[in-house]
């Protein structure tokens, strides 16, 4: 018959290996719960950065389409032009209606009614011509609509350019994924049959000439100083008026 400590050391030894496994077993199962949380975090975030990301294109759509139905309203209440030219008949009205200007010196051998040198022809009943703008499409509309309703006072001009894009570079990619995620399902019915990536390519083409392409808004530079920014604002709306005006 084995002594008795033997027997004893034995079963302290089992004993003592059997906590360490089950110790290993708990940290192992603790690791996995460890691990399993932080993934979930992480999709939770993932799924955050989305739904901001969404909530954001939402937004910009409805800004869009206020300002679309701004612009249908305007043209519904108010003739197709920004301003219409008067008819002849009302030129020559409002010419009689007019206070008689003082008379310019006219050519050799002009001869007013009650004598002396009087207006010449060209001088009498002229009046500059108003400027008249049209608009096809939303995003001309959407640029007219801005020149138009635009406030000239000191500070509103001061906001408008202190909002001018400095870094176009750090939206582009943005825009151009915005871009994507609205124009792809349109080309796919236009041209089906392509490969993703051909896709891709003509819609990146197409994003180089719109408006939405960060670049080809007004841009500046980033030391660009208060003067810079006011000017830049100026050439922006000179840029608009010129590519709308109607030509006679």
């Amino acid at each position: 018959m084995a002594p008795k400590g033997g027997n004893a050391k034995k079963e302290s030894g089992r004993a003592k290996k059997a906590e360490n496994e089950a110790k290993k077993q708990e940290a192992a199962t603790l690791d996995k719960e460890r691990k399993e949380a932080d993934k979930w975090q992480d999709g939770a975030k993932s799924s955050k950065k989305q739904e901001d990301k969404e909530e954001k294109r939402k937004a910009e759509l409805a800004r869009k389409a206020e300002l679309a139905r701004l612009v249908a309203e305007e043209e519904a209440s108010a003739p197709s032009k920004v301003k219409a030219a008067p008819k002849a008949g009302a030129k020559k009205s409002a010419a009689k209606a007019a206070p008689k200007a003082a008379p310019k010196p006219a050519g050799p051998g002009a001869i007013a009614a009650g004598g002396g040198l009087g207006p010449s022809v060209a001088d009498v009943g002229t009046a500059e011509e108003p400027q008249t703008f049209s608009a096809t499409g939303l995003d001309n509309a959407l640029d007219l609509l801005e020149v138009v309703t635009a406030k000239m006072d000191k500070a509103s001009v001061g906001q408008r350019a202190a909002g001018i894009e400095q870094h176009p570079e750090r939206r582009f990619k943005a825009a151009f994924e915005a871009y994507k995620e609205r124009e792809l399902p349109k080309l796919k019915v236009e041209r089906p049959g392509l490969r993703l990536q051909q896709y891709q390519e003509v819609l990146f083409k197409q994003f180089q000439k719109s408006p939405e392409n960060p670049f080809n808004q007004t841009t500046i530079s980033y030391d660009a100083t208060k003067q810079d920014k006011v000017e830049a604002l100026k050439k922006k709306q000179t840029t608009v008026e010129e590519r709308l005006r109607e030509r006679s």
